[in-house]
């Protein structure tokens, strides 16, 4: 079923009215549209773009692509690349399997103004920027990331964070529809506490293996979050949700980040995150992606 959407953030600005606010509070989820500008986005994809170009340069100098497909939009060089590998799979495994990069281009998206104002009308002005992050290359018919039904707080420690509010923004790089492998959500399911995730996908090399077996789901509603470039899906941590198949012709480009109350357990406690937005404290905010790795020295 179709998203119903509130209005539209006041004056494109990302603060939040108080419409949207009582719906993601009551849903666990909010899809706001056309509120993200490209130069939100645009670093990180030309860092995409480089690492793209790398990776199809090393398969070609090893003899296992015969060309660069240079002309390719960013949405399908790499899955016309790695078809065409005499290799199969293996520039996806060596480069953007996992990828959680502090780069300036990551720092630029996750700092951006509209994005913290967003977050700040749920969470309020002292934010950090969650340890748990992610850059997602979804490739066409890839079973691996096919993510069944789970809540992010299973894969913090639950334990630590479990009083913690973790606001979840989804970004689409890429147009992210049912036919590119977007979310699907069970609206309302936030409010059930953690479920068991006793569900295990045996697919080798599964990234998301962790989930909620069928049995164990609520009888919620299913929204299929279809997303456009510039759009922005918010979540909560207890959300149950999904990654469906990408049956098109695209790598689905996406980006989770996360973010919560500085001070608050993140259930990530051994890897930083960066102070984002403080009225308190305004001089420990990150100003650039080195700030956000010296935090690693």
């Amino acid at each position: 079923m179709e998203v119903s959407l509130k209005d539209n953030c006041s004056e494109n600005s990302g603060w939040l009215t108080p419409q949207q606010v009582e719906q993601f509070e009551d849903d666990g989820l909010l899809i706001i549209r056309a509120i993200l500008p490209p130069e939100a986005m645009q670093p990180l994809i030309d860092e995409m773009m480089q690492k793209v170009e790398m990776a199809v340069d090393e398969a070609i100098k090893l003899g296992l692509l015969d060309r660069n497909f240079e002309d390719a939009p960013f949405s399908t060089r790499l899955a016309l690349a790695e078809h065409a590998c005499s290799d199969h799979g293996r520039l996806w495994q060596n480069y953007f399997r996992d990828q959680k990069p502090r780069s300036h281009g990551m720092f630029v998206l996750r700092s951006f103004p509209i994005l913290l104002n967003i977050v700040e009308s749920l969470i309020g002005p002292e934010i950090l920027a969650h340890p748990q992050f992610n850059i997602r290359a979804k490739m066409p018919d890839q079973q691996s990331t096919v993510i069944p039904w789970h809540q992010d707080l299973a894969y913090l420690v639950s334990e630590e964070a479990g009083e913690t509010l973790v606001v979840n923004l989804w970004i689409p790089l890429v147009r992210a529809h049912a036919e590119h492998g977007c979310m699907q959500l069970l609206r309302g399911s936030h409010c059930l506490g953690l479920l068991p995730h006793n569900y295990q996908d045996q697919t080798p090399g599964h990234t998301g293996s962790k989930g909620i077996a069928e049995t164990d789901l609520p009888n919620c509603e299913i929204v299929t979050a279809e997303l456009d470039v510039g759009d922005v899906l918010v979540t909560t941590e207890r959300l149950i949700h999904r990654g469906i198949p990408n049956r098109s012709d695209v790598v689905r480009w996406s980006v989770d980040t996360r973010y919560s109350q500085i001070g608050l357990p993140t259930g990530r406690e051994s890897v930083p995150g960066f102070v984002a937005r403080s009225y308190n404290q305004p001089e420990s905010v990150a100003k650039t992606y080195h700030d956000w790795n010296r935090l690693f020295l």
